[in-house]
């Protein structure tokens, strides 16, 4: 058993509370934001965004959620046909080659620790975007999908983005809930003894579990004005189930559906704007 220690909230910088743990994760929520983090110092590892971890989530990466893309592409629409657009933590570059189809005009660049997908017309940066030399670059449009709960340092990745994004531009940061009828249901499970679907939400690999209040909080306090607030879900032949049980997959579908009516999704895009007086 690991010794509990006092951890402050990542978003808000509070008191933490224990919450949890299974094997070496040890999870911890906060009374004043909800939001709930891992304890980095007493994890064995971080997870490795290697070949291994891809070959966890086939689904994931064989299935784009198209209609999220849609959403980023009207975003971007805001900004002109020519907007410059920074994709942070692009992965194998499913949005970039998106909107390279959609919009020839727009000035794409990705930006990626591990991957570096080679796509025509398409700027490709590999490096960290903690220390990142950019130029003093700034970019219309700066989107960030699924990247910010796998990292320790949330307030200083919204710092970030705040320094790289134009004043009068737009960011879009799409990230997990951990408020959501599925992570309910999973933390329901585990108290009867199901424990697979708990386990794989809460993994090495995501170590920030955003809720709505506490995903705002923190873009909030980074000199960000929130424009838009989207509830959404993944395509579901995007998720990677254990098994390809009928059951299970009319279970995670009703989940969904549940979510989609309380506005309790799988997943959240924020779309936000640099505060004036930031």
């Amino acid at each position: 058993m690991i010794a509990h220690r006092v951890q402050t909230c990542t978003v808000c910088g509070a008191s933490t509370r224990f919450e949890d743990q299974f094997r070496d994760i040890v999870l911890y929520r906060c009374p004043a934001c909800d939001h709930c983090l891992t304890d980095v110092g007493a994890l064995e590892h971080l997870g490795e965004y290697d070949e291994a971890w891809e070959a966890l989530h086939p689904n994931w990466f064989e299935n784009p959620n198209a209609r999220l893309f849609e959403l980023v592409e009207q975003t971007i629409g805001t900004q002109g046909p020519d907007a410059r657009v920074l994709d942070v933590g692009s992965g194998r570059g499913e949005l970039l080659e998106y909107l390279r189809r959609r919009k020839p005009r727009l000035a794409l660049t990705g930006l990626d620790l591990a991957l570096n997908p080679q796509i025509e017309g398409v700027e490709m940066i590999v490096a960290d975007i903690a220390d990142a030399d950019l130029g003093g670059r700034r970019w219309d449009v700066v989107t960030s999908l699924a990247t910010i709960e796998h990292l320790v340092d949330v307030r200083q990745f919204v710092q970030r983005l705040h320094d790289l994004v134009e004043p009068h531009g737009v960011v879009v940061i799409m990230t997990i809930d951990d408020r959501s009828i599925l992570y309910e249901t999973a933390r329901r499970l585990k108290r009867f003894g199901y424990r697979t679907a708990y386990e794989r939400l809460y993994d090495r690999f995501h170590l920030n579990h955003f809720n709505s209040r506490s995903l705002r909080t923190l873009i909030e306090q980074g000199g960000f004005d929130v424009v838009a607030h989207h509830h959404h879900n993944i395509p579901l032949a995007a998720v990677d189930m254990p098994t390809q049980s009928a059951l299970l997959r009319f279970g995670v579908l009703g989940t969904f559906a549940l979510g989609r009516l309380t506005r309790r999704t799988y997943e959240q895009t924020l779309v936000a704007r640099p505060q004036e007086s930031a």
